[in-house]
C-alpha cells in the first residue's frame, strides 16, 4: 500500500470518528460527553458487544445501526492497512526521509546535482570525494532509494519545481549541476534556479550544440557538452598521453603528491593587495600559481608584479600540504 493511500484511509477513519461522536451528542442530548459518543462509536465500529453508555432513544439506535452498516467495514479495512503499513516498513521509510529532509534544511554552501545518470553520478562521487555536502535530486523512486542506502541525501521529485530544488535547500546552496537526459529540462532547471537563488554557480550539460547558447542565455554559469569534452579528451590523449594523465591527477586529487585547487582571496587576508613578488609565495608554501581569474579575465602564470585583489580566484599547483598553506594565506590575515 502506498502512502498516500494510507493516509488517506486513516483520514477517513478519524472523519467517521468524529461525525460519529458528534452525531450521538446531538441526537441524544447534553447527558452524553464527547468521550461517551467516542466510546459508543468505537465499540458500535469494533462490533466488540458492550452495552451501551446510556440508554439509546430510536433515533440513536437508528444512528448505531447507519453507523455500524457504513463504518465497520472502513475500520477493518483501516487495521488491516496499517498492519501491512508496518510490516512493509513504510513507518520507518517516512521516519527516515523526514531525518533526510531535516538534515538537508541545514545544509549551507552545498551543491545540487539534478539528475543521477551517468553524468550526475560521476559528479557524486568526485564532490562526496572531497567529502563536499551535495543533494541528488532524480525522479526515479528506485535510483533514489539506492541513494539514501549509500547514505547520500537525495530527494524523489520534479527537478524544474520549485518546490523540490527549495526543498533541497536552493536558497542556501553554493552550486548547482544540471545533469537531466533531455536540454530542454537542464534550461528549464537553471531558468527556475536562477529565480530562488540568482547567485547560486549553475553548471550544466548540453547534448546538442545549439542548446549550449540557450543554457547560457538562462543563467547557466558553465555548459559542459559531453560530445564535445570526449571527443577532445581522446586527441588529447592521442596526442600528449602523460600530459593528460597529469592534469587528469592534480584535477581530481588522485596525485598524492601533486593536487590543484583554488582558492577566493579575501578582504583581510595576507594576498591581499599584495604583489606576487612580495608575497614570496615560493618560500612561504612551495606552491605554483598556476593562473589568477579577475571578473572574467583569467591571467596565466602572473608576472611578478601582478598584485591580488580581494576576490581574486588563485589556481595553485602542489602538494596537498602546499596547496593547503596557500589557501591559509588567500583566507587568513596571519603572516606566516
Amino acid at each position: 500500500m502506498d502512502s498516500r493511500r494510507f493516509f488517506t484511509t486513516l483520514a477517513s477513519f478519524a472523519l467517521l470518528l468524529g461525525l460519529g461522536t458528534i452525531g450521538y451528542r446531538l441526537i441524544e442530548g447534553p447527558q452524553w460527553t464527547a468521550l461517551d459518543g467516542l466510546f459508543m462509536t468505537v465499540i458500535t465500529l469494533a462490533t466488540v458487544g458492550y452495552g451501551e453508555v446510556h440508554p439509546l432513544s430510536p433515533a440513536g439506535r437508528m444512528f448505531t445501526i447507519v453507523l455500524l452498516i457504513t463504518g465497520a467495514g472502513l475500520m477493518a479495512y483501516t487495521v488491516t492497512a496499517l498492519g501491512q503499513f508496518v510490516v512493509e516498513g513504510k513507518l520507518r521509510e517516512l521516519w527516515g526521509k523526514r531525518r533526510m529532509k531535516d538534515r538537508i534544511q541545514g545544509f549551507k554552501h552545498h551543491y545540487i546535482v539534478c539528475g543521477a545518470g551517468n553524468t550526475g553520478l560521476v559528479v557524486i562521487h568526485h564532490l562526496r570525494a572531497k567529502q563536499i555536502p551535495v543533494v541528488v535530486i532524480d525522479s526515479n523512486a528506485k535510483v533514489v532509494e539506492e541513494l539514501l542506502e549509500q547514505e547520500i541525501p537525495a530527494i524523489e521529485g520534479d527537478a524544474t519545481a520549485d518546490e523540490t530544488l527549495i526543498s533541497a535547500g536552493l536558497k542556501a546552496a553554493a552550486g548547482l549541476v544540471t545533469a537531466l537526459p533531455y536540454d530542454a529540462d537542464n534550461v528549464f532547471v537553471t531558468l527556475t534556479a536562477k529565480g530562488i537563488n540568482s547567485e547560486v554557480f549553475v553548471v550544466s550539460t548540453a547534448d546538442a550544440i545549439e542548446s549550449v547558447q540557450k543554457l547560457k542565455r538562462a543563467g547557466s554559469n558553465y555548459v559542459v557538452t559531453p560530445a564535445v569534452i570526449a571527443g577532445a579528451r581522446m586527441a588529447s590523449v592521442l596526442i600528449r598521453p602523460s600530459v593528460v594523465d597529469f592534469v587528469d591527477a592534480t584535477m581530481a586529487g588522485d596525485d598524492q603528491g601533486l593536487q590543484m585547487e583554488e582558492f577566493r582571496i579575501r578582504e583581510a587576508s595576507f594576498l591581499a593587495q599584495k604583489a606576487l613578488k612580495d608575497a614570496d609565495l615560493r618560500r612561504r608554501s612551495g606552491a605554483i600559481i598556476v593562473s589568477v581569474r579577475r571578473g572574467d579575465r583569467t591571467t596565466i602564470n602572473p608576472e611578478p608584479h601582478f598584485v591580488f585583489d580581494p576576490g581574486d580566484i588563485l589556481v595553485a599547483l602542489g602538494t596537498s600540504e602546499q596547496v593547503a598553506r596557500i589557501g591559509e594565506l588567500a583566507t587568513h590575515p596571519e603572516k606566516a
